[in-house]
This record gives structure tokens, C-alpha cells and sequence, in this order.
């Protein structure tokens, strides 16, 4: 049951229909039970994994708060967390390992039988657990006293799949009050739905789907004006995807009353990387500031004040970069996009150091410009490392200064990223993602019918392709 299918949208509407006629309570209920449901529609296996994690991180919750400082609890809950992380994360990598070693004893078994599967949505509820346990032991929130509330915030179906990572502290509150649901947060909320929709299935869909296949297994055999577009489209098509996904779940759950975190504040526009990572993916990126590079940081600080110290200025950073690639996978690319991410961050706090504090908005036009065109160029460069194999990614980077034959791309590139690049724009002008709120009502209509009219043309090719983020 993806999330942008009709077989989604009509399973939300009866969970709608129920949430409405029972009382606050009951609520939480229907939705943890319709939670549930809705993983169960994915695997049966993919929701046993989430209970036992969900009953494991309850328990251990209980247990920091009771035996205060609880230190030597919270240790054991951030060890069976990041266990059962790598356990599943690493699977592809030692399931082989194993069967190639059962061969060696004159065995043999099928692969199908040892095929371990990651559970759609583990690497964020896991994220959410660990912030939990974290700050219970800090003493920030208090261990949930209500089991199923704490059961839902794991496994809140709109969130649950890829999503935004949200905060104990922030969301367990919004579970125990009353919520209201009114008409400016009902139009809200479909506009949300609408702009999704249409970064999803019109935008994203139709770029990751004209990017040929030949690009990751044979770079060579394409022009740098094709590998640049071509590789440009990808980055656009997976950030509409992610930012279309979270888009639709914000929507959703806006209708229940309970408003997710946003995770997208236009990030190609970003003008130097510390504020690129505070546009992409900003929960992860929030997540990994809080619980690892602040800890590092502070931990340094408290050794050595100097802010010109090169271990102060290095370490928190890279580790915090490798962090976010191993999080996404543990494969040698996402780990070596994590580790030029990392250099990237500590090449321009190193710049910065000595020179007086300048936001980047404050800066003359140009060197904004200039600022968005190196970041977003880097950003894409380490990107390729992330997507391609090592050794593709590097013939990728090669081909780029040696094949610069005049050969233009599928003009399909062109015709998706500017409309990608014209929401960006009047939302960044505008400074409201829900700017079209305040058009005049015949132009939301007419806005209205032409999103609405793309997204039905375009999601007349078939299933409709999952959200790159569910596989992480």
C-alpha cells in the first residue's frame, strides 16, 4: 500500500470516518490499531519486528526513569537499538558470507530460506527510540505512562514508512490534548496533499524514470552536458520524491488534528552547506546536531576551549556526516558521501574562521548566487558516490572533463526540473510553503484544476513507483 495510491488514500478516509465519531480516549486506539494495519498490508513480519522494539523500548524507558541516573540502562537500550540497527542494515552483506559458508561444509540451501529483509521504516522508528531513551535519561520528558501513546509514536501510520523523525517531547504531548481540526487547518492540510502529489507522481516519478539505466553501469558512454543533466535530474527527482512523500503524510495526519515536523525548507537554494543541512532532510539533520554532533562537540570543548583547535573544528562533523551515511546505508558509497559531506562542512568552518559572522542572507546577491552553485555542485558531486558504485562513481567523475562531445539530454530533464524549480521559487519568495493560500480564490481554483488534471495524467502509467526513502 504505497503512499500516494488510491488503496492509501481510501484506507486514511475510513480511519477518518471512525477518528471522527469517538471520543479523544478511543482516538489514539483506532489510530495505533489502524497503524498497525496499515504495516500489517506491508508484512506481518515487517510488525513484529515494531512490537518487539515498541514493548523492548518501553520497558527500557521505564527502567532509565525508575533507577536514576539510570545510566547503565540507557546504555543497554542504545546498544539493543543500534544492534538491531546493524543487525538488519548489514544483513546483505553477511547473509552471503554465511551461505557461501554453509556451502564449504557440503551444504546446501536455497537463498530464498536465509533472505533477511529490512523492515520498511526501522531506521526512523529506531531513530525516534533512541532520542526517547535519550531524554528520559536527561530528564527532558518523563517515561510514558500510557503504553499504547507510546506505542503510537513509534508507529503512527503516516510518519511510519520514511518519516519526519519526530521527538518524543513534541509528540507524546499532542496525544494527550484535545485536538481541533478546523477549516484553516483542513485547507492546510489538502494543499499539502495537492503540492505532494504533484512533486511525487508529475515531478519526481517522470525524472527518476527518463534517467537511463546505462548511467550507472556505464557513464563513459555519456556526454558531460548528459552526465550533468542527467545526474541534476536525479538529485531534483529524489528531493521532490522525499519532500513530495513528507508533503502527503503532513497532510494526512493533519486531518487527525496531530501536525508533523517539516523536513524540507528548499534546499537547492541553500547558499553554503551548514544551511543546506538545515533545509534537507532537516529531522534527520536536527536528530544527528542534537545526539551526536553537539555530545562530540562538547565533550571536545570541555578537553581543549580553543575554537581553533583542528580537532574541535574536524571531528564533530565528520563523525556526524559518517553517522548520517551509515544510517542510510552501510554501503562504501553512502559512506564515502558521508565522509566528503563531513570534509565539506569542516572546509568552510575553517574558512569562516578569523572573518567576521555574515548570514548568508546577507551577503551581496552574487556571492549568494555563487554561494547556491558551489554548494549545490558539491552537493551533487557527493551525491554520485552515494547512488553509484565506487568504481562507477569515479568513472562518472572522469568521463565528466573527458567526453565533452556537444550531446544535449532527453528534453523530459528540462521540461520536469523547471516546473520543480518554479514551486521552489514562489514558496522561497513568498517565505510560506502554502503561499497558494493566500491567492485570490479564482486563481487557487484554476491552480487547483491544473494540479489535479497533471496529477491524474501522469499516474496513468501504472503502480506507481515507491518513495526512495522507504529503502532506508
Amino acid at each position: 500500500m504505497n503512499v500516494q495510491s488510491l488503496e492509501f488514500f481510501g484506507f486514511a478516509a475510513v480511519v477518518l470516518a471512525l477518528y471522527y465519531v469517538l471520543p479523544m480516549k478511543k482516538q489514539n486506539y483506532l489510530l495505533l490499531i489502524a497503524s498497525y494495519v496499515f504495516y500489517i498490508t506491508l508484512s506481518y513480519y515487517f510488525a513484529i519486528i515494531l512490537l518487539l522494539m515498541t514493548l523492548g523500548n518501553y520497558l527500557l524507558g521505564r527502567k532509565i526513569e525508575k533507577e536514576k541516573p539510570g545510566r547503565k540502562w540507557l546504555l543497554v537500550g542504545i546498544g539493543f537499538n543500534l544492534m538491531v540497527f546493524c543487525f538488519f542494515k548489514s544483513a546483505h552483506f553477511f547473509v552471503p558470507e554465511i551461505l557461501s559458508f554453509i556451502s564449504r561444509l557440503g551444504l546446501h540451501i536455497q537463498t530464498g530460506s536465509l533472505k533477511i529483509i529490512l523492515p520498511i521504516g526501522l531506521s526512523f522508528y529506531i531513530l525516534q527510540a533512541l532520542s526517547y531513551l535519550i531524554d528520559v535519561y536527561r530528564e527532558q520528558i518523563p517515561a510514558g505512562n500510557e503504553p499504547a501513546n507510546f506505542a503510537l509514536y513509534l508507529a503512527y501510520f503516516p510518519k511510519l514508512t520514511a518519516g519526519p523523525i519526530e521527538r518524543a517531547q513534541t509528540f507524546l504531548p499532542k496525544l494527550s490534548k484535545q485536538r481541533v481540526v478546523d477549516n484553516k487547518l483542513l485547507s492546510r492540510s489538502f494543499t499539502l496533499i495537492i503540492i505532494g502529489l504533484v512533486r511525487k507522481i508529475v515531478i519526481a516519478d517522470t525524472l527518476m524514470q527518463a534517467v537511463p539505466a546505462g548511467l550507472f553501469k556505464n557513464p563513459s558512454d555519456f556526454s558531460t552536458m548528459e552526465l550533468v543533466a542527467w545526474v541534476t535530474a536525479l538529485l531534483v527527482g529524489i528531493y521532490n520524491d522525499f519532500c513530495g512523500y513528507t508533503n502527503i503524510v503532513r497532510g494526512i495526519s493533519g486531518f487527525f488534528g496531530i501536525e508533523l515536523s517539516r523536513n524540507f525548507n528548499h534546499p537547492l537554494f541553500s547558499r553554503n552547506f551548514t544551511e543546506f543541512w538545515n533545509r534537507w532532510h532537516i529531522t534527520l539533520s536536527l536528530w544527528l546536531r542534537d545526539y551526536v554532533y553537539f555530545p562530540i562537540s562538547r565533550a571536545l570543548v570541555r578537553r581543549n576551549p580553543s575554537r581553533n583547535n583542528p580537532v574541535n573544528i574536524a571531528l564533530p562533523p565528520i563523525v556526524t556526516m559518517l553517522a548520517s551515511g551509515i544510517w542510510h546505508s552501510f554501503s562504501p558509497g553512502f559512506i564515502t558521501w558521508g565522509a566528503l559531506m563531513g570534509l565539506f562542512l569542516v572546509a568552510e568552518r575553517s574558512l569562516s574562521l578569523g572573518r567576521p559572522l555574515v548570514p548568508p542572507g546577507k551577503k551581496p546577491p552574487l556571492r549568494q548566487f555563487l554561494g547556491i552553485i558551489v554548494t549545490v555542485s558539491l552537493a551533487i558531486t557527493a551525491g554520485i558516490f552515494a547512488f553509484f558504485t565506487i568504481p562507477n562513481a569515479l568513472q562518472f567523475l572522469k568521463s565528466l572533463f573527458s567526453n565533452t562531445a556537444w550531446v544535449l539530454p532527453d528534453s523530459r530533464v528540462f521540461l520536469m526540473i523547471i516546473p520543480s524549480l518554479v514551486v521552489d521559487i514562489i514558496q522561497y519568495r513568498g517565505k510560506n510553503e502554502l503561499v497558494f493560500l493566500t491567492y485570490p480564490l479564482f486563481i487557487r481554483a484554476l491552480l487547483l484544476t491544473v494540479a489535479l488534471t497533471a496529477i491524474f495524467l501522469f499516474s496513468q502509467g501504472g503502480i506507481p513507483a515507491p518513495f526512495v526513502y522507504q529503502g532506508f
